[in-house]
């Protein structure tokens, strides 16, 4: 249903109050409105996750393990099962990233459904998209922060990000016959480069007006709350590692309705690699 109706139609609304009323009533009525509730949350992962962006996405067939060919005398890096970057041994040609699931445990009250609020149920569904896109995407900057190499990373002294200091940092791919693509850094460190970049006078008086930032020397800014203050991640115009989905997001209840709450278990599963560690570039202000 809700793949087929805008989730801000009225028939949508009309439908999602009907499958609430029935859900307390059977647990066939509660799977119902799980399978209602994971395609709204899996659209609100999509609109804000940078994950794909940087990672190249794939849906891995039935039965298909996540196993990639590696460069001779590279390490590649993954997230383990327990959340944590893992790293390869240098003479091993082929790898195989182990799936994980990450998952999100909503839950609402009974009266809510019995109402057949709608508003608050898809409060619910948002801000379960929002917690799992967060972890999803604070995995993927972790584990490409932990994977750039130190011959990679430019040491910045003096607390704040320059403009010599970014160029610095794309020169580096420059110098691999390749292009910067992606910036990414987080708020604080936009407005540095901001100040501190040779903009013509009008162009710096709109952007500090504005407070917009979205470009630099043709790399597009990522503003992430994931990125660690003090840590600028250049990515280039080449895949660098891999974002296979074996299973996308679903959702079913935990347990029958208690007599308060309702709730259900969110879940995807997906392996986060990076194969080409050797193609980021880092900045790390001091």
């Amino acid at each position: 249903m809700a793949n087929e109706i805008h989730a801000d139609s009225f028939e949508f609304q009309r439908q999602m109050g009907s499958l609430m009323s029935e859900a307390l009533k059977t647990p066939d009525g509660m799977r119902a409105l799980a399978a209602a509730i994971a395609p709204p949350i899996e659209q609100t992962i999509k609109q804000k996750e940078i994950t794909s962006l940087l990672l190249t996405q794939g849906k891995l067939p039935v039965g298909e393990s996540a196993k990639y060919q590696k460069k001779p005398k590279v390490r590649v890096y993954w997230i383990s099962p327990n959340g944590n970057v893992a790293e390869s041994e240098l003479d091993e040609e082929e790898i195989e990233f182990p799936i994980r699931r990450i998952a999100g445990n909503p839950m609402i009250d009974v009266s809510v459904l019995q109402n057949g609020n709608v508003g608050r149920l898809n409060d619910m569904q948002v801000a379960t998209g929002n917690e799992i896109r967060k972890k999803i995407d604070g995995k993927t900057v972790t584990l490409i922060s932990g994977a750039v190499p130190e011959s990679n990373t430019i040491t910045l002294a003096g607390g704040k990000l320059t403009a010599a200091g970014m160029d610095q940092a794309m020169t580096v791919l420059e110098d691999m016959e390749m292009s910067t693509k992606y910036i990414l850094m987080r708020g604080k460190h936009i407005s540095e480069l901001r100040q501190d970049a040779d903009l013509d006078p009008v162009t710096a008086r709109e952007l500090n007006q504005k407070g917009i930032f979205n470009r630099y020397n043709g790399a597009e800014i990522i503003n992430s709350a994931s990125v660690p203050q003090g840590t600028v991640l250049l990515l280039p115009d080449e895949e660098i590692g891999k974002f296979p989905i074996r299973k996308p997001i679903a959702a079913e209840p935990t347990n029958e309705p208690k007599r308060f709450k309702a709730g259900w278990v969110v879940w995807m599963e997906a392996a986060q690699c990076i194969t080409r560690p050797d193609l980021l570039t880092k900045i790390s202000i001091t």
